[in-house]
């Protein structure tokens, strides 16, 4: 995870209750180029589940809910499994969309060991993790086409890039909305390339999709927010309304396990690398390599009820083999201290390594965004929330004795697999493995695994939450609709990637039936 000039490396505020091993506030990558975060993110297709939109649809937005969702989840997808594809009767994938979705071809052993490890620990294994059940362990799908990611610039711009009613700017950096009179936004205004002043003027609307994080920001910018946020930074208030409230992210801690006989070497992978590398580049052979080590066995449980329909905890799987420092940077990336980074280390040696993100996917706490400057250019303050509601805790800790169940099982029994202990100074006053040490663990080891949204919150007009309508237009304000994550209600249960382009094609609809 290394910071660059396409991630605005954004950071959070240091909390006293989370994120207690991460030394400067957790790191929140956000995609700064075409694509956005589709062109930076782990790439796993995951829509959540039937639940999260129906509670949508519950909380006052009409048209929501699953059923209809769900023909826009298809409508954009170009699904290449066929097994996949005919699921449950063929009802929840589609073929020939500008989205390709596909399968990870594993490089190593180790997703077929988990595989086993999850039936013989008696957990259901799923056909597709976005059908009918979500209770289970599954192979999650990518997007991807061949060896190349699927951003949504390569899906939907590429595709069409040479329409007359589409121009596309590069390096502009918008600054404000341009209002035509006190509530009526005729416009935007931008810097291009750190130089030059543009204005672009919509005949119709002005639509933000800027993400959970800059949308927000350029409304507060514009005047559009909590009045006391505002007239203390002197922003004329145009529109008072909780922009930047109901921020949403899925909290999670990595767990760490030793595999003592090694099922594979640096050695072995790198070759593999190479191999597929000059099939691509050379031979021109579309072969799906993940270089990341994310495993494609996923699985979600419910931590409260064992027969529950839908999740609360989602297990994500990595895999660092002996040797390979790499992976140790990936940590570092995340900010995590010396003591930390020094255990990953001491550990892979001489052994390889299995790393479980255990996530809380049905968060209860809320953070806040609020700006520091009225400078468009400074970043503003993130607070995660994390664990304001202790709920999200208690998730997170019953999925680690899951966890530890799973990895109990014979077949990891038979590689000589154990749970490895990193070093927390503050957390050896606790009995190692009760209760309070995996509380205080959880503090510390807790940070982001980037699905910010909610921070500008859909709702019916009687919600004082709400900044956005049904028809996602922002409320008091003319001409402005806003579509992205950040007006998710509540966050989905699963990866946030997939759920954001099916609102933008749902959106799509929207402001075409308004104008038809």
């Amino acid at each position: 995870m290394i910071r660059t000039e396409v991630d605005w490396q954004y950071r959070a505020e240091r909390a006293n209750d989370s994120s207690l091993s991460i030394v400067n506030g957790t790191y929140w990558p956000r995609g700064k180029m075409l694509g956005g975060s589709s062109a930076i993110n782990g790439m796993m297709y995951v829509r959540g589940n039937q639940n999260d939109y129906d509670e949508w649809e519950q909380l006052g937005n009409a048209g929501w809910g699953w059923n209809d969702v769900l023909k826009y989840f298809i409508k954009s997808e170009d699904n290449q499994d066929p097994e996949t594809v005919g699921s449950y009767g063929g009802k929840y994938h589609g073929v020939g969309g500008y989205l390709s979705v596909e399968n990870y071809e594993g490089m190593n052993v180790f997703n077929e060991i988990l595989k086993q490890a999850t039936i013989e620990a008696g957990h259901k294994q799923l056909i597709d993790l976005n059908g009918e059940e979500h209770i289970g362990y599954g192979r999650v799908q990518f997007t991807a086409e061949g060896a190349v990611r699927c951003s949504t610039a390569k899906a939907f711009l590429n595709s069409i890039k040479n329409r007359k009613n589409l121009h596309i700017i590069k390096n502009a950096f918008v600054v404000s909305l341009h209002y035509e009179s006190e509530n009526v936004v005729r416009g935007v205004d931008m810097i291009v390339d750190n130089l030059y002043p543009l204005r672009a003027m919509a005949s119709k609307e002005v639509i933000l999709s800027a993400g959970a994080i800059n949308t927000p920001q350029l409304l507060m910018l514009s005047g559009i927010g909590r009045r006391n946020d505002l007239t203390s930074l002197d922003i004329p208030v145009r529109s008072d309304l909780n922009v930047g409230g109901n921020l949403q992210d899925h909290v999670f801690v990595p767990l760490f396990f030793g595999i003592g006989k090694s099922i594979t070497n640096i050695t072995e992978i790198r070759e593999e690398v190479l191999v597929r590398l000059l099939d691509f580049t050379i031979r021109n052979r579309d072969t799906f390599i993940y270089l990341n080590r994310i495993d494609d066995v996923m699985g979600f449980a419910n931590t409260k009820n064992s027969r529950a329909m839908f999740p609360d905890v989602q297990f994500i799987n990595m895999f660092i083999p002996k040797m390979d420092g790499d992976s140790v940077q990936y940590y570092a990336g995340m900010g995590y201290q010396k003591n930390v980074l020094d255990s990953i280390r001491k550990y892979i040696q001489d052994r390889d390594i299995a790393v479980v993100w255990i996530v809380a996917i049905d968060p209860k706490s809320r953070g806040r965004l609020q700006l520091k400057t009225s400078n468009p250019y400074d970043h503003p303050k993130i607070e995660t929330g994390y664990f304001q509601n202790p709920d999200d805790l208690d998730v997170i800790r019953e999925g680690i004795r899951i966890q530890q169940n799973l990895f109990n099982t014979e077949i990891f029994e038979t590689f000589d697999t154990n749970l490895l202990r990193i070093d927390i100074t503050e957390c050896d006053v606790w009995e190692y493995n009760s209760d309070d040490f995996w509380e205080c663990y959880i503090r510390h080891m807790s940070t982001a695994i980037y699905h910010p949204s909610g921070t500008v919150k859909m709702g019916p007009w009687n919600d004082p939450e709400a900044v956005v309508d049904s028809q996602l237009r922002v409320y008091g304000i003319d001409r402005l609709r806003v579509i992205d994550a950040s007006i998710m209600p509540t966050v989905t249960s699963g990866n946030t990637n997939a759920p954001t382009i099916m609102i933008a094609e749902k959106g799509s609809d929207i402001v075409k039936n308004q104008y038809s």
